[in-house]
């Protein structure tokens, strides 16, 4: 098992960036490094910032925001670096989406309670939704097709990206402790509590209301009920995890043998 902060890459703006490979797979294998990484957005990204990540050997982003998050908060690095980008299907493009926080205010009553239920709901909802179904396949077939790095990304790097990254290691073979580790590091890694009475401040200041630091907490960190309900979702509609990811995603046993020959070493 390799040390908490190995795993993070230190940048000036850009939150929770880390490398989640290096995990031990069943087999003994090791999961690749610097081929899998994941991170908040890069709207802030500062030009140091961009010429790193640039060198990281990425070919391909996988942005799992929803088109109004893109126009709000574009990446930094449209323009400078040529990235082949992942993104929402083109058909989907007017169908209106939102980042799980601003959905957790709109549908909760502000309080610890509904937005912690909302957030394990949520999770179970996330896979099956047809745009992250979608922008998932294409990650997979990329994973599966490609040499290169792999960046993916939402809005905090820690819920669409969190999924995206644990059926990664389910795929490899990492013990689902190990994943469940590397889950929860979006704690320590997105600088929650440094962050959290900023990002509280401008929740108040937005719906005119006082939030509860618990509230704020339950929303911006991760827990492990989070994924489990992921976990548990995919095992009542699909069946299993095994059976999600052929059925619903097209990773299939010849697929996730291309992925581990890729990956695992």
């Amino acid at each position: 098992m390799t040390t908490l902060w190995e795993r993070v890459l230190k940048l000036d703006a850009v939150h929770n960036f880390r490398d989640y490979g290096g995990w031990r797979a069943a087999d003994g294998a090791r999961v690749a490094t610097g081929r899998l990484f994941r991170s908040a957005h890069h709207a802030h990204a500062t030009e140091g910032d961009v010429e790193r990540i640039g060198r990281l050997g990425i070919l391909t982003v996988t942005d799992l925001r929803h088109p109004e998050e893109q126009r709000e908060e574009p990446s930094a690095w449209i323009g400078k670096l040529a990235f082949g980008v992942i993104e929402e299907p083109e058909e989907d493009q007017g169908v209106k989406g939102e980042a799980p926080h601003i959905a957790a205010f709109r549908n909760s009553d502000f309080s610890p309670q509904s937005m912690r239920a909302f957030m394990i709901t949520h999770y179970g909802e996330m896979p099956y939704d047809p745009r992250h179904v979608a922008m998932f396949r294409r990650y997979f077939d990329a994973l599966a097709s490609q040499d290169g790095g792999i960046l993916i990304h939402c809005a905090a790097g820690k819920d669409r990206t969190g999924i995206l990254a644990a059926l990664t290691h389910h795929v490899l073979g990492v013990h689902p402790d190990d994943a469940l580790e590397d889950y929860l590091l979006s704690n320590e890694a997105g600088n929650i509590a440094k962050r959290l009475p900023r990002l509280r401040r401008n929740m108040e200041k937005r719906y005119n209301r006082v939030i509860a630091e618990e509230a704020m907490h339950a929303l911006l960190t991760v827990e492990e009920a989070y994924i489990a309900r992921c976990w548990a979702a995919l095992g009542e509609k699909s069946g299993s995890v095994d059976a999600y990811l052929t059925d619903m995603l097209g990773v299939d046993e010849g697929k996730r043998r291309l992925i581990r020959e890729k990956l695992l070493s």
